[in-house]
């Protein structure tokens, strides 16, 4: 009996000697796992100023604006973007008077990764907007109304971990909507420029 109790003795303390060690090489491997790279879906937030362009943009003042969206990588260079966009720009003679515009869109974005963190990029997209002037502008002949658009784009991200940050700036162009201001202060299209920020899962 001496020997199967020697052994069962050698076999306690074997285990007992491998279990932490199997737990922190289950550890390591699990801190060892890569981080997100940019293929991987994600959040991002995007923000800066927006300014209109033609006589729209003579009647405007210089805004703000900030996005939420959902990006996606469909090939190794070309990405995908859903998502809102809101922005809010004075007028330039109306005391009080905001021209607000609500934005859903989608962009395609095509561009290489660089050195596994840097991922320079050109887009283009299709949108829908709406317009919305406050009542002091309503009072001037400035209405509420809807906008086709194409955005046209180029920036630049960088990631870091699961993290990405990035620069861009926009070009808009109103393919089509109603008349919705007096004469042809109507006419113009909208730039934007911002910072973004966004995370990969």
């Amino acid at each position: 009996m001496v020997l199967p109790i020697w052994r069962a003795g050698v076999l306690l303390a074997t285990l007992g000697w491998a279990a932490p060690s199997l737990a922190k090489d289950s550890q390591v491997r699990e801190q060892q796992q890569p981080a997100p790279f940019f293929g991987a879906p994600g959040l991002t937030v995007r923000g800066g100023v927006t300014a209109y362009t033609g006589d729209l943009g003579m009647e405007t003042d210089v805004g703000t604006f900030l996005g939420l969206q959902a990006d996606a990588q469909l090939l190794p260079s070309v990405g995908l973007e859903l998502g809102y966009e809101g922005s809010a720009n004075g007028f330039a003679d109306i005391n009080n008077a905001t021209l607000w515009r609500h934005n859903l869109g989608a962009l395609a974005k095509v561009g290489p990764t660089v050195r596994e963190n840097w991922k320079p990029f050109l887009g283009a997209g299709v949108g829908v907007s709406y317009l919305d002037a406050t009542s002091e502008a309503n009072a001037r002949q400035f209405d509420d109304t809807f906008l086709a658009e194409v955005p046209l784009t180029a920036g630049v991200e960088y990631r870091y971990n699961g993290v990405t940050a990035g620069a861009r700036a926009t070009y808009r162009v109103f393919a089509g909507g109603g008349d919705f201001a007096p004469g042809a202060d109507d006419d113009g299209d909208l730039f934007s420029a911002g910072l973004s920020l966004g995370g990969r899962f």
